[in-house]
């Protein structure tokens, strides 16, 4: 291994004095010419990737994320985590160190009742919807107003955690987990997602249960063993996302519906984010639920809530084997961003990078989304 990949392997532990140091070293070879960035022609961006801080399937620091998007020679990259602004600084400090335009953020659930009835972007759960805080510059102090609320957002998202595990520890049996020494350490920051506790739950499975692993979950879902096998044998990550879609997610034995003890209002986390600094960005999805499928009427009413961005997940729209299926859902992006840019609404996009598989950055080469990525690139303004 040469001395870049051990750097950019420390550039993601979880010391942030080693993670320091890393970026340093780098940063150095940068400046001198050892290690080159790729020049692209046509500038590309991702604003939305997922750090260790919440959960990033390639475990990747704020700091990992913002020299890979400027090596690959990303014009702007932007961080952002559940509940939590703890990769903000970092993201900061590494993107000035590397010369590149960054941004950092969160992203949570909220609650919004003027749509209670309807499913928006949380798929079976009327009235929630997935928000984010972006273009901050700092973190919200302690003791402030906006602090405090940030401080409870994330508090009450841990909570909801600790009230999953406390049901799935009472459904599995002998599998169970601790949540502060199994759970909470996966992130540096001690701010745990639903994925870190799949996987809490699959390592102790496969502690306890070795070679009958497959045999007890088969049980546990109520799944033929085969079909439990054929999972696992595609590989951890695609077995845990199943786990996932039964165990927690609606209609599973640890699934918590939403209500206005478990999920903030939309109205009050978006004054917050303004109160800190930040810009309040919408997210939408793929136009196909009763919430999204009139996009001219959803970016109004956004507009109306304060929301002054959108963001999308663009392979949502575009990347599925079906053309039909493909098809329809070009055709709901492209109505989705007519009506954004009629109505001079911003919308950036990015690849998350909390799943197997998601690239690192979109294609825009895509016929879907290439002809957007002028407003994409410009709508990112709003943040810098």
């Amino acid at each position: 291994m040469d001395e870049k990949e051990k750097l950019l392997e420390s550039l993601s532990s979880f010391d942030p004095l080693v993670r320091k140091k890393s970026l340093c070293r780098l940063s150095s070879m940068v400046k001198k010419g050892i290690i080159a960035r790729t020049e692209n022609k046509y500038p590309w961006i991702n604003l939305h990737i997922h750090t260790f801080h919440s959960f990033n399937f390639m475990n990747w620091s704020p700091s990992r994320v913002v020299f890979e998007g400027w090596q690959k020679g990303l014009k702007y990259t932007g961080t952002v985590d559940f509940d939590t602004l703890a990769g903000l600084d970092e993201t900061l400090v590494a993107g000035d160190s590397l010369g590149i335009a960054v941004t950092g953020g969160f992203e949570s659930r909220v609650l919004v009742d003027d749509l209670r009835e309807k499913v928006i972007n949380s798929p079976s759960e009327p009235g929630i919807y997935y928000l984010c805080g972006k273009g901050f510059r700092k973190a919200p102090r302690s003791g402030t107003r906006e602090g405090d609320f940030f401080e409870w957002l994330n508090k009450i998202a841990q909570d909801r955690n600790r009230k999953v595990i406390e049901r799935l520890n009472d459904f599995l049996g002998d599998v169970c987990v601790d949540y502060e020494k199994d759970v909470l350490t996966l992130t540096p920051s001690g701010n745990p997602t639903e994925r870190h506790i799949i996987e809490s739950y699959y390592a102790r499975s496969k502690m306890l249960k070795g070679g009958s692993t497959a045999g007890f979950w088969s049980k546990a879902l109520s799944l033929p063993e085969p079909v439990v096998r054929e999972k696992m044998e595609g590989g951890p990550a695609i077995f845990m996302e199943m786990l996932r879609k039964f165990l927690i997610k609606s209609g599973g034995p640890g699934y918590i519906a939403p209500d206005m003890e478990n999920f903030p209002r939309l109205e009050d986390v978006v004054e917050m984010i303004e109160k800190a600094g930040g810009v309040p960005t919408g997210t939408w999805l793929d136009g196909t639920s009763e919430g999204e499928k009139d996009p001219e009427g959803f970016v109004s009413f956004m507009k109306g809530k304060g929301i002054r961005a959108i963001a999308i997940i663009p392979e949502r729209n575009y990347n599925f084997p079906d053309p039909a299926e493909r098809r329809e859902k070009a055709e709901k992006l492209d109505r989705f961003m007519k009506a954004s840019i009629d109505m001079d609404m911003p919308v950036v996009c990015g690849t998350e990078m909390n799943k197997q598989g998601q690239p690192f950055v979109d294609d825009f080469t895509r016929p879907e989304i290439s002809v957007y990525l002028g407003y994409f690139l410009r709508s990112a303004s709003v943040f810098f």
